[in-house]
């Protein structure tokens, strides 16, 4: 830099002049906006070399927050053509990325050089945070620079350069910002911590600073305090720059982060309130046991845990306990604890005196003894006593019942299990084997059964009992006799025990037959055609068409092995059509039969028999004749006409005339009523029903259904309704279905059927607006029936519909309520729940678990007191009524719900309930199928299904008009719920809790099963 000496004189004279005509650049210079100086390091003792190849940089450290306008640098000399001199400024924690840029183009004198920062750009720097300055110059290269004075010693302590002691000379000049500053500003609580307790408050305080760290003198900010726990009051704006809340605590313990806002911009400081738990209280702290009974043997132990709380539930950790015994000889492990981080202490007591002893706690240093105590039974170790018995006694074909009657040893004990296992089995089998049950197993083969019982103390015994009793059961199907009789002539069948299919030549004149067969074992049983009969008893009488006629004879022994027979009559030809059969009692024997006769030509309307029928108890002849089909199996074909049914009409009153009964009652595989539309037109205006009777059913029909929109029937299109009955084992997938549902076929199916006929195209009425009736009439032994199950063919599965047991004309039968046609199937199911015993709603749930209705949560627990979600509510409904699933497209039904996906259990039947307005979702467009129902959920839902039963709103009459306000809890009840609880209450499917409703109560699944049965009886949909 000697160079910098030479014409020392002349430059120091150009300096003069330039900044006496303001035309130095190198002089001072002031920026294009107003600026305080605010940092500066003016001594020098040297320069260095400064350009674009050699950049040099100094920190510094701002004393005041607000826009950098300018920064000053003190140059000694430059060389040549630099260009501009340039500033680079970034934030010493983040050298990555520039903040702000400048440059200034001077004429290299020396002196102090301005590079201006101000502008729309201008930097925003913070005090006392570290920057960086860059400097260089535009150009390098040899000799191109300039030279930046520096001072030795350290004298700018605020900042520094890359040599160590040595800072560059430089000055900084600040705009300084006075606005409120959300990192000055401070918010602060008067106490640290607060007992949890809801009522403690201390004072949040929040002082207002402005970019340099003065505090406000002024109020008239927008300020809002808020807190993670606890509550904060209103602000009050204190008018000096502070502003203060009050902070309540909550009643659980956790640290609060309570934090402000200005104008709706956060300060970055925050406050923290710790909430503590409060004094130990002796009724929310609890003395529990894990063992209540313990062996008296002195090393078998008890354990005791003392849970120390405040009167809010909040644990107290670090507390000393003290346990104390009532009296006896129990021993205390320790009777000094320390409770853990959830306020548990932990005691082991032990006894070798059989005793029952009382435990209390108290707390060492309050003092607090808690009011819960504990009480341990000890008891000496003996085996449980047990006796078996067997029940019956005596040679049995059925199951052998066997009752278990245990009794522990000592007062103080009691049995615990009960488990049995087939073979002569040891205490340590049923460690991990065994079936538990509550008192009682059935068995179904002789041999060794074991029972193994445990008592509460853990002693354990194991007894056996030898069953032989159980009789093999008969597998002869055999016939010893068989009689025919025919009727309007002679017929001989010569049996043989041996033979078991036979031919019989019959004369025109014979027109029917009956038969007298005996089973060569009491215990086996006969159908014939499917049709039940009586070994040794007359059957009902068969008519015989021309051409062959099959009875197909199966006689099933008692282990349901078959043995099957066979008679075909041949029945000869006449030059013209006989007289009609003649018609047995309807009352006789109408139950179901399977495929009646069978003839192995097609049918031909040639062959054709007329039959009577009987038309509101009148017989009519020449509309109806007896026919087979192609398969062989009989049927009569009815077909109203104009003239015979203007003939009805005329002919009887008004009363009579409000319903039409069409019967043809002998033993055929199907009865089809035609009905063309100018009959059904006229039924219609003069008819409220029309009844199809057969020897295996009854089909009553609202002649609505029929001129409803959706039915098919037209001008043109003829009506045909049919009775068929059904073969169990031609329809694939029931017997899977029925053992699927522990179920037991007790009768034959029947179909009811419902045609639209237009131009020989068939379409069937699927539904109806409106619940039909049929009967179906039973097998003598009637009480084994226990409901009517539709078979679904689309799901291949076995659904319950409403069903009434009922005796028409002296014979038993079962009334069905349906909204589908369909194949309808008797069964039997016998309740497997062991848990609802003794509960007070044990009959209302084996009656409707019997029926199909409700069902266990697993083979025998039903687990009355479970509180009932809306998925499990809305299947019951489904089941209860019968409701079919609604069709959708590629067989899935659409819910509608966002959270009830098509593959959970319980898709079918909200759409179902949905469908017919029963059940409504929420207005998210959720279910909610796991939200527990509450009662008056339940009982709005219920009316609502009435309402669908009986066809129209159930209203409450003005002279019962129920006044809720006499139940103490009637303000509980919802004003959507209020007209659904008076009608409810009117009719009997509430009766509330004396003086409470309890409208808020989650419903138990026995409740719901209880309101259900009510509903199900006040609609006359079963009996009880």
């Amino acid at each position: 830099m000697n160079g910098w000496s030479k014409g020392k004189k002349w430059l120091i004279l150009i300096l003069c002049i330039m900044i006496a005509t303001g035309g130095a650049s190198g002089g001072y210079v002031m920026a294009d906006s107003p600026g305080v100086l605010d940092q500066e390091q003016v001594s020098w003792s040297g320069n260095t070399f400064v350009n674009r190849d050699y950049p040099r940089y100094q920190t510094f450290t701002p004393a005041i927050t607000g826009n950098l306008s300018r920064i000053d640098l003190n140059i000694s000399d430059s060389y040549n053509g630099l260009g501009a001199i340039q500033i680079k400024l970034y934030k010493e924690s983040d050298l990555s990325t520039a903040i702000a840029e400048a440059k200034t183009v001077v004429n290299y004198a020396s002196g102090w050089t301005s590079v201006n920062f101000s502008g729309e750009s201008a930097p925003y720097l913070k005090r006392e945070t570290l920057y960086r300055m860059i400097v260089s110059t535009e150009n390098g290269g040899s000799n191109i620079g300039f030279g930046w004075y520096m001072g030795s010693g350290n004298p700018y302590p605020r900042g520094s350069s890359p040599a160590a002691n040595y800072d560059f000379s430089f000055r900084t000049f600040m705009i300084a910002d006075y606005s409120i500053s959300m990192e000055e500003s401070r918010i602060v609580s008067t106490q640290a911590s607060l007992i949890a307790d809801g009522t403690s408050q201390t004072t949040i305080k929040v002082t207002l600073k402005d970019a340099q760290g003065n505090r406000l003198t002024s109020g008239g900010e927008s300020v809002a305090i808020t807190s993670t726990m606890g509550t904060v009051s209103a602000v009050t704006d204190n008018q000096d720059g502070t502003y203060s809340a009050t902070l309540t605590a909550p009643t659980t313990v956790g640290t609060a982060t309570i934090s402000a806002t200005v104008g709706g911009n956060a300060l970055t400081a925050t406050s923290t309130v710790e909430f503590v738990p409060g004094p130990v209280s002796s009724s929310q702290s609890t003395v529990t046991a894990k063992e209540l009974v313990v062996p008296a043997d002195g090393s078998s132990a008890a354990t005791i845990l003392v849970k120390l709380t405040d009167n809010y539930g909040n644990p107290l950790p670090g507390q000393q306990v003290l346990l104390q015994a009532d009296g006896g000889a129990s021993v205390i492990h320790d009777a000094y604890g320390w409770t853990s981080q959830d306020g548990t202490a932990v005691f082991q007591v032990s006894n070798t005196a059989a005793e029952r002893v009382t435990y209390a706690a108290r707390a060492v240093s309050s003092e607090v003894v808690l009011n819960q105590t504990v009480v341990i039974g000890f008891v000496y170790e003996q085996p449980p006593q047990i006796e078996l018995h067997a029940d019956p006694a005596d040679p049995t074909f059925d199951s052998v019942k066997v009752t278990v009657t245990a009794t522990a040893y000592g007062q103080l004990n009691n049995i615990s299990m009960i488990k049995w296992a087939a073979g002569a089995q040891s205490v340590s089998y049923f460690d991990t084997q065994g079936t538990e049950i509550t008192d009682h197993f059935e068995v179904r083969e002789n041999g060794i059964y074991a029972v193994y019982v445990k008592d509460a103390a853990g002693n354990a015994n194991v007894s056996q009992i030898d069953v032989q009793n159980i009789m093999k059961k008969s597998s002869n199907g055999n016939l010893s006799d068989w009689k025919v009789t025919g009727v309007g002539g002679v017929l001989a069948l010569n049996f043989d025990p041996g033979k078991t299919t036979y031919t019989i030549e019959a004369t025109h004149a014979v027109n029917g037959l009956s038969m007298v067969m005996t089973v060569a074992d009491s215990y086996s049983v006969i159908d014939v055609n499917g049709q039940s009969v009586t070994s040794g008893s007359s059957t009902v009488t068969y008519p015989l068409t021309v051409g062959m006629n099959t009875f197909n004879v199966r006689v099933t022994a008692q282990d349901q092995s078959v043995q099957t027979y066979q008679l075909n009559v041949n029945r000869a030809a006449a030059s013209s059509i006989p007289g009609p059969i003649p018609t047995p009692n309807p009352g006789s024997n109408p139950s179901p039969s399977g495929s009646t006769s069978a003839a192995s030509h097609p049918s031909d309307s040639s062959l054709a028999t007329s039959v009577r029928i009987k038309i509101n108890d009148q017989e009519v002849s020449g509309i109806a004749k007896l026919q087979a089909d192609e398969s062989g199996k009989k049927f009569v074909e009815i077909a109203m006409d104009m003239t015979t049914l203007k003939k009805v009409l005329d002919g009887a009153s008004a009363e009579t005339v409000s319903a039409i009964s069409i019967a043809y009652e002998q033993a055929v595989a199907k009865v089809v009523l035609k009905l063309p539309a100018d009959a059904v037109k006229l039924l219609v205006g003069k008819v409220a029903d029309i009844t199809l009777v057969s020897a295996y059913g009854q089909y009553r029909l609202p002649l609505s259904e029929l001129v409803h929109p959706k039915s098919g029937v037209s001008g043109d299109t003829e009506a045909r309704i049919t009775i068929e009955l059904g073969d169990a084992e031609a329809i694939t997938g029931l017997k899977d279905a029925a053992i699927k549902g522990a179920l037991q076929i007790a009768g034959h199916p029947v179909d009811f059927n419902v045609q639209a006929i237009r131009n020989g195209v068939a379409t069937e009425v699927n539904q109806f607006s409106r619940y039909v009736e049929r009967a179906i009439y039973l097998p003598g032994d009637q009480k084994k029936v226990t409901t009517i199950m539709v078979w679904d063919e689309a799901q291949k599965e076995l659904r319950p519909v409403p069903t009434r047991f009922v005796d028409i004309n002296g014979h038993p039968a079962a009334i069905i309520q349906s909204l589908t046609n369909s194949v309808y199937v008797p069964v039997s199911r016998t309740s497997t729940l062991t848990d609802n015993k003794n509960h007070w709603a044990s009959a209302e749930i084996s009656k409707m678990n019997e029926r199909m209705i409700v069902q266990g949560v697993d083979g025998s627990r039903f687990m009355p007191e479970a509180s009932i979600t809306r998925a499990e509510l809305a299947a019951l409904l489904a089941r209860a009524l019968g409701l079919p699933k609604p069709e959708a497209s590629q067989g899935e039904q659409e819910t509608g719900y966002t959270d009830v996906s098509l593959s959970s259990w319980y898709s079918g039947d909200v759409a179902a309930v949905k469908a017919y307005g029963m059940m409504d979702g929420f207005e998210d467009g959720t279910f909610r199928p796991e939200r527990e129902v509450s009662r008056q959920e339940a009982i709005v839902t219920l009316v609502r299904s009435m309402q669908l039963v009986k066809g129209s709103t159930l209203t409450v009459q003005p002279e019962a008009q129920v006044d809720l306000s006499l139940y103490a809890d009637s303000d509980q009840i919802g004003s959507w719920a209020n007209a659904a609880m008076q009608t409810a209450i009117q009719i009997g499917l509430v009766k509330g809790y004396g003086e409470e409703l309890r409208p808020l109560r989650s419903l138990t699944r026995a409740e719901t099963t209880v309101l259900l049965y009510r509903m199900l009886l006040q609609t006359e949909f079963i009996d009880g």
